[in-house]
């Protein structure tokens, strides 16, 4: 199995971190992008329909191939994040977290004593089945879970600096979306007042040593808020998918249209 670098590592160094998101209950799918060459691969259980064993699939897929799989939770609750960890993932993102009390809670959820309240077994794909001693995986595991949290909502805005000031949060994820509906302005993703919140979460992650991350549908997303100390960019698999399918298509009927104007001339 490929060695797989500390991903909470690189975001600490400040290093980018490119991904994709995937809603799709598919293994081989999130086989597919891990070979595309992204960073990671956020499994989507939120907005998807992924099972529990279709995630713990997902999850050693996405390792097979040397990408590290993170998964979205649907809740907060500390069984959620547990069964996902234990698939196998190595980082969770929580979503609309909107207090210093809720980040502290996930927080706890994603490790082991002493720092956490993780539910502690050996026999999981997470401890390769208990071929890792508990020990070493509690250790391993502690020090490389990464813990992404999502602002985006008003209230989760409001209270980004306490969120940011939590110990154990990795990232702070802007859910442009989502943030752009709850101020007032749905799908207007450049309207100022977003743009704005979008800045003050990017500058109370920098300031508080905590990265930052956002949604990036293309290589000018990436460019526009890596200037601003963003440092994880996730895609959309489907839009990829959907976006790929489309040029290819009406490449093809070009090629196709062309082909058979050639020929009838011809005749």
């Amino acid at each position: 199995m490929p060695v797989i670098p500390s991903l909470k590592e690189r975001l600490r160094s400040g290093e980018a971190v490119l991904g994709t998101i995937l809603p799709l209950p598919s293994p081989e799918a999130a086989e597919i992008v891990g070979l595309a060459g992204y960073d990671c691969v956020l499994l989507d259980s939120e907005h998807g329909p992924l099972t529990h064993e279709t995630l713990q699939a997902m999850a050693r897929a996405c390792r097979s191939v040397g990408t590290i799989p993170l998964v979205r939770v649907p809740d907060h609750h500390p069984k959620q994040i547990l069964r996902a960890l234990d698939c196998g993932c190595a980082g969770v993102m929580a979503p609309q977290v909107e207090s210093a009390e809720q980040a502290a809670a996930i927080v706890a959820a994603t490790h082991y004593a002493p720092g956490g309240t993780r539910s502690l077994a050996g026999a999981t794909p997470a401890a390769r089945w208990g071929a890792i001693p508990l020990a070493e995986h509690v250790a391993a595991s502690n020090a490389s879970i990464v813990t992404v949290l999502q602002v985006e909502t008003g209230r989760g805005l409001r209270a980004v600096e306490e969120i940011a000031r939590v110990p154990g949060v990795d990232v702070l994820f802007i859910g442009p979306s989502d943030l752009s509906q709850s101020l007032g302005h749905p799908g207007e993703t450049g309207h100022p007042e977003v743009q704005a919140a979008f800045r003050r979460i990017i500058d109370t992650g920098r300031a508080a040593g905590v990265a930052v991350g956002i949604l990036a549908l293309g290589p000018e997303d990436v460019r526009a808020y890596r200037r601003l100390g963003v440092t994880m960019f996730l895609d959309s698999a489907p839009r990829l998918f959907l976006r790929a399918g489309q040029l290819q298509v009406a490449a093809m009927r070009q090629a196709a249209a062309r082909t058979g104007a050639a020929l009838g001339d011809q005749r």
